[in-house]
């Protein structure tokens, strides 16, 4: 039983890492955010590899080379510097200023017991794979990806639309060589299309909803005790909207994986037994996914809580074999 998670943590001494990848703007922050809202600030540090890139955006435009190229990053750099962190040692950390697309730093950082490392390369060498616990990467369809860096950089980086649409396309075949392949050695996939479901007829602007395929590695037995369980009734009875579940097992790339695939939204208290035993688990007091979808839960938010139980699961048996 999973049980003092965040006493257990501190009394290892070493620190968690997950890394978690995908081209830029796919949704690794919103993914990874049901992570930190899960286990709270207090255990989670966090930082993007794109503080390890070794030229500025003048010097890549300079070099005719994105950033995606592992030519244009320091990734041994990263590796040894993940490498001290997992042993508790503290780093003099590089920082990418996107602003204005320069490298500043150093500075000095030592991380909490769990490391989520977000960007585009966290498990593109062997090095980097020996030096992360769990790997995720995510992977929405082109169409999903595109409309949500253009919405990031136009309104969040104050980017202009036409020069983020032309680096979209320039980025491509990078991404295909470098990135895409990194979900070879994933832990889990996170697929995410629109959805294929009819629009709801009484809203005349519908939500954005999509379809989310979470693709994991088959794992053992494990000893938290907490069950997915679904509320029949309750589905029948709430379901404002149509939705749709399925799990099969399959193969993907030689490894034995569960493929869970949700499309639309549920209502909460569906799955709110999960949500609850998870929390109840980390000791947390917040919700996993964000609140505002009210009583519904969209296929993202369902997978950030398998994304959480799987973490608290891989959690245990880390901290088991170190015999805390």
């Amino acid at each position: 039983m999973i049980t003092g998670l965040s006493e257990r943590l501190e009394r290892s001494g070493k620190v968690f890492v997950v890394a978690v990848a995908g081209d830029s703007g796919s949704g690794k922050t919103t993914l990874s955010r049901g992570i930190r809202r899960l286990l709270g600030d207090d255990l989670i540090s966090t930082f993007s590899t794109d503080d390890y890139h070794s030229f500025d955006r003048r010097e890549r435009k300079v070099r005719g080379i994105t950033p995606l190229n592992p030519e244009a990053n320091h990734l041994d750099l990263l590796a040894e510097h993940l490498g001290a962190l997992r042993r508790g040692e503290a780093i003099n950390k590089p920082v990418y200023d996107h602003t204005e697309g320069k490298i500043r730093g150093p500075i000095p950082f030592r991380s909490a017991p769990v490391l989520i490392v977000e960007g585009l390369h966290p498990f593109y060498t062997q090095k980097l794979r020996e030096e992360t616990d769990f790997k995720i990467f995510v992977d929405p369809s082109r169409a999903v990806k595109r409309r949500w860096k253009i919405k990031r950089d136009c309104v969040d980086r104050n980017y202009e639309r036409e020069r983020v649409y032309k680096e979209i396309l320039e980025r491509e075949p990078d991404y295909k060589l470098y990135v895409d392949v990194q979900k070879i050695y994933a832990d889990a996939v996170v697929k995410i299309e629109d959805s294929r479901l009819p629009p709801p007829f009484d809203l005349e602007t519908p939500p954005q909803r999509y379809s989310v395929r979470l693709i994991q590695k088959m794992m053992g037995a494990t000893p938290s005790g907490v069950d997915l369980t679904i509320d029949l009734s309750a589905l029948f009875r709430l379901a404002e909207s149509e939705f749709s579940i399925s799990l099969q097992r399959d193969d993907y790339y030689g490894k034995r994986v569960s493929v869970l695939t949700v499309d639309g939204e549920l209502h909460r208290s569906m799955i709110e037994g999960l949500e609850e035993k998870l929390c109840r688990l980390s000791g947390s007091s917040s919700p996993i996914c964000d609140r505002s979808g009210e009583d519904r839960i969209s296929s993202t938010g369902m997978a950030q809580i398998l994304l959480s139980w799987r973490l608290l699961e891989m959690l245990d048996l880390h901290l088991s074999g170190l015999g805390v």
